[in-house]
């Protein structure tokens, strides 16, 4: 004696109550990339860092300008970055090229002191080999306060690597050019793999971490700060590679292939 609208509802929670009962034949992974998020994510947060995230779609001056990356920068180009085509307001949207915007859109709404991280993907036109991908990982790690200087910046950079490799490694700063830091760095560690050289270090006992430096001026302006009172330092840390790194895993296009059999693997 059910009406249509009764036997349906019936139906569709006797269909709701089998799914609910059953148990999936086998169980389902996280992806090493989410694994080693939480992990990094957590380390920070016992320093004292919040956690931000910014959209992928980025425009021009979040993703360039704010950041002093100059007009005529590589980076710019199609054979670098995704871009859009220009909306009805003549403005070109791209997929962003790093998570660096983020120090931006976070110092506007949060203002100074700040401790912030912000994985996310990024984008670039790369050729699709072992090494590079069109899509990844990355996280970008900023502290704006008075009086911030280097030795912070390796007091973090330490304690981050002693959290991911369960033991203090030695460390050495080179210079690096990056248009949003003055003055720049490469931030090398000592490779926790081997004594006397290997394949993940390439036979140099040192593998490459992560750029660093201290915020330029122009960058804190973006943001709202006068720099004459406020320093920082800003870092990016590569979660793909370093997903890599630890599980020694030799292509990245599995990380984001999708295979079962390679994410039963963690």
């Amino acid at each position: 004696d059910l009406n249509k609208d009764e036997i349906e509802n019936k139906l569709l929670n006797e269909s709701v109550d089998s799914t609910l009962s059953s148990r999936p034949d086998e169980e389902g992974k996280i992806n090493p990339i989410t694994q080693t998020i939480a992990e990094v994510t957590k380390i920070f947060q016992k320093m004292g860092f919040k956690t931000a995230l910014g959209p992928d779609i980025e425009d021009d001056y979040h993703n360039f300008t704010a950041l002093n990356i100059p007009p005529e920068h590589p980076a710019r180009q199609l054979h670098d970055t995704f871009y859009f085509k220009k909306d009805k307001n003549n403005e070109q949207k791209l997929l962003r090229t790093h998570t660096s915007p983020v120090q931006i859109r976070a110092l506007r709404e949060y203002g100074a002191p700040l401790r912030v991280v912000a994985p996310g993907r990024v984008f670039r036109q790369e050729t699709q080999d072992a090494t590079h991908d069109h899509t990844f990982h990355q996280m970008e790690g900023l502290v704006v306060d008075r009086g911030v200087g280097v030795p912070h910046m390796l007091h973090a950079m330490e304690t981050l690597i002693e959290g991911l490799f369960d033991r203090s490694l030695e460390t050495r700063l080179r210079p690096g050019y990056f248009p949003f830091v003055e003055p720049g760095f490469e931030l090398d560690a000592r490779c926790p793999f081997c004594q006397t050289g290997c394949r993940v270090c390439k036979r140099t006992r040192w593998i490459e971490l992560l750029p660093c430096g201290l915020v330029h001026p122009n960058v804190l302006r973006a943001g709202g700060l006068d720099p004459d009172e406020w320093g920082g330092f800003a870092f990016g840390l590569g979660l793909s590679r370093l997903v890599m790194l630890r599980h020694n895993i030799d292509d990245v296009r599995h990380l984001l292939g999708g295979d079962v059999r390679f994410l039963e693997q963690f």
